[in-house]
């Protein structure tokens, strides 16, 4: 069925010329796993590791660390046999080899299938995952002598008890669940290989009465019959994996691309939709990637550079703005699995940069604002969406931001699924840059993944026009407290945003507004507000004080856990800012950024609002006017609290009045009149 095998040789020579950095990676965790020495930190290792294990005798497969599970499920989804296969192909050494067929050997004999294994070593999403991970790795040993027929005999029992194991897997949490596809995508390439390799019938040492090729074909079949359903269940509309974390996003959309990679080697037709909805999910990604080409951290994510995703999605659909945002050639991996012919056809491909800058996905609730499309842009990640299962944080109303392609807010990132006091914090809205009342949670953990008091986004609103755009979202998680929440935000053009937040309700309250910092810089306090200090951007955070009243209020400098990838933990700077008063109450904070060696150009003041018709000025509680200037610039930002009606609804300030809710100017443009944004 295949039409052309892969030259391992070629793609050694290859890696070893343009990739020499990830052949002594690969090396590294090869002859590690010769040693026995398991270190797991490969980009897309889902549970990494920063300290290795070391077996002194037989490898423990149940073996926990630190009472972690996941390294359990880490360790036996087997990624480094495909490093040993690649370390064979680099250099020759049988000894990679024979490390594969003893471990394998070791696997198959002392991890039966029983009611105790299937919550370690059989879990089914592992058992899928090892699918993918067995079938690539016995490639790169498909003509070493130390892989014998009965290796091969074995090997291909184990396949096909895997094959099985997953058919009989017909439970609704996998249609829901990013483990469907997983589970599901192994079963594909378990069938898609034994199609091929099962052709003279034999059963592979196995019992059952079917042959291996008829075996495989049923795989074949129910594995995209089941992932074309899950598929249209999970992914929304706008492309987004309904589980809301960018890292499970990708697991799912790198298995449905293995299994068009697999399909294509193998000539086995795929129903439409698998390839449209790689499309979709690989431009959802293009839409929420950062500056420097790595994933945002929200939910259960790590900071991963996204290149290899849309390296390998550009080649399989022909897209010229995924090509444009993968390698300039194909990535370490992706060579080996697509070799030498799309390699030189992936360097011909067309690039073409995106042309759009402002992508809302309302969907899922992700809005995404930049200023180009190179490292050095600009970056605004609003958020206010499903919760999003187990992988999800409370993390309604986060903003996450960047200058001149330097993280400045960021999310504080997930660390651990262990359940602990630090894996609820990483998950609480107060890890999130967002507006938060009396400092208490509106969602609650109940363990790891389940949890107490599900909370709707609300008023979720946008626009676009000209230089500004307009982002708006509540959220119900604090009405059991009697207050409503809103968060609007206003940017002008990708450096200046004002993000005003309004609490609505009766009684006294502590409003509170959370800004997490990039821990790479550094954080100066004042009375106006807060800096940011970075290596290639200053942000300038300022608080717009009430003219009125107001009550007691005050800003806090901590440091608080940031997590960039599994098992890492550091620490960043994170400003609250808080005001006790009886409500309503409304906190804006202006994010105004330049780059490193300029100096600060903002200024930022109230304006009073007042009402022409009547003359009368209206009150902070009713609208709040705001002027920020740059030296070149002055901005003159209206914004209505209530509703525009009687003596409330044609405002403004010196001279400038509209019917808006949210309104803007820049009155150093002759004949400006105020943009509404929101009416």
């Amino acid at each position: 069925m295949e039409k052309q095998k892969i030259d391992m040789k070629w793609c050694a020579d290859y890696c070893r010329e343009f990739w020499p950095e990830e052949c002594a990676h690969i090396l590294r965790i090869a002859d590690d796993a010769v040693e026995r020495r398991f270190l797991f930190d490969l980009p897309w290792d889902m549970e990494q590791t920063a300290e290795a294990v070391e077996f002194e005798g037989a490898i423990d497969w149940q073996y926990m660390p630190k009472g972690d599970p996941e390294f359990i499920y880490q360790f036996n989804r087997h990624r480094y046999w495909i490093c040993l296969g690649q370390a064979y192909a680099l250099t020759g050494d049988e000894k990679y080899a024979a490390c594969f067929v003893g471990q394998l050997t070791s696997w198959l004999e002392e991890n039966p299938i029983n009611p105790g294994t299937v919550k370690t070593t059989w879990r089914t999403i592992e058992a899928g995952i090892r699918g993918e991970n067995w079938v690539k790795a016995m490639e790169y040993f498909r003509d070493c002598a130390v892989v014998t027929e009965e290796v091969r005999e074995r090997f291909l029992h184990g396949l096909r008890l895997h094959g099985q194991y997953l058919l009989d897997c017909k439970v609704p949490f996998s249609d829901k669940s990013n483990w469907g596809v997983l589970e599901n995508h192994g079963l594909f390439d378990i069938g898609a290989y034994l199609m091929e390799h099962g052709k003279d019938g034999r059963g592979g040492g196995c019992s059952a009465g079917t042959g291996l090729a008829e075996a495989g074909e049923a795989y074949v079949e129910e594995a995209l019959a089941r992932l074309e359903r899950e598929l249209a269940i999970q992914v929304m509309d706008d492309g987004v994996h309904w589980e809301q974390s960018p890292m499970y996003h990708n697991e799912v959309l790198r298995c449905v691309l293995e299994v068009l990679r697999m399909a294509k080697r193998r000539g086995i037709s795929l129903p439409p939709a698998l390839t449209g909805q790689a499309r979709a999910m690989a431009l959802a990604d293009l839409a929420w990637m950062k500056p420097d080409r790595t994933q945002p951290c929200g939910g259960d994510s790590d900071r991963t550079d996204l290149r290899d995703v849309f390296t390998l999605a550009a080649w399989l659909l022909k897209d010229e703005e995924l090509r444009f945002a993968g390698y300039e050639r194909l990535d370490f991996d992706s060579v080996w699995d697509l070799g030498e012919e799309a390699a030189l056809e992936y360097r011909s491909m067309k690039s073409k940069a995106p042309e759009r800058l402002f992508y809302p996905m309302v969907q899922s609730g992700n809005w995404c604002l930049r200023s180009g499309w190179g490292r050095d842009g600009d970056y605004l990640h609003f958020k206010c969406g499903s919760l999003g299962g187990g992988h999800g944080h409370f993390d309604k109303l986060h903003v996450d931001l960047c200058v001149a392609g330097e993280d400045v807010l960021i999310d504080s990132g997930r660390y651990t699924y262990v359940d602990t006091s630090l894996r609820r914090q990483l998950k609480s809205s107060c890890a999130h840059n967002v507006p938060v009342v009396d400092w208490q949670e509106y969602t609650q953990c109940a363990g790891s993944w389940e949890v107490k008091g599900r909370t709707a986004p609300a008023a979720r609103d946008w626009c676009q026009k000209g230089p500004y755009t307009f982002l708006q979202g509540s959220h119900l998680g604090y009405l059991p407290a009697g207050v409503l929440v809103n968060r609007r935000i206003l940017s002008i053009g990708s450096r200046i945003h004002v993000i005003a937040d309004e609490f609505y309700g009766a009684g006294t309250h502590v409003c509170g507004q959370v800004f997490h910092l990039n821990p790479a810089g550094s954080v100066e306090t004042g009375e106006d507000g807060f800096l940011y200090r970075g290596a290639r951007a200053e942000t300038a955070f300022y608080r717009l004080k009430p003219s009125e009243g107001g009550g007691a209020e005050g800003m806090e400098l901590e440091e608080t856990p940031v997590s960039f990838h599994y098992n890492q933990l550091e620490y960043a700077p994170c400003v609250s800012l808080w005001r006790e008063a009886p409500l309503f109450v409304s906190m804006i904070t202006v994010a105004a950024g330049y780059e490193v060696g300029d100096p600060n150009p903002y200024t930022v003041e109230r304006v009073p609002v007042t009402a022409p018709v009547t003359g009368r000025r209206l009150g902070d509680g009713e609208a709040e006017g705001l002027r920020i200037r740059d030296g070149r610039h002055s901005w003159l930002v209206i914004l209505n609290h209530l509703e525009t009606g009687a003596d409330g609804e044609y405002i403004g300030a010196d001279g400038h009045y509209g019917l808006g809710r949210v309104m803007a100017l820049d009155e150093t443009e002759p004949g400006s009149r105020l943009t509404v944004l929101q009416w």
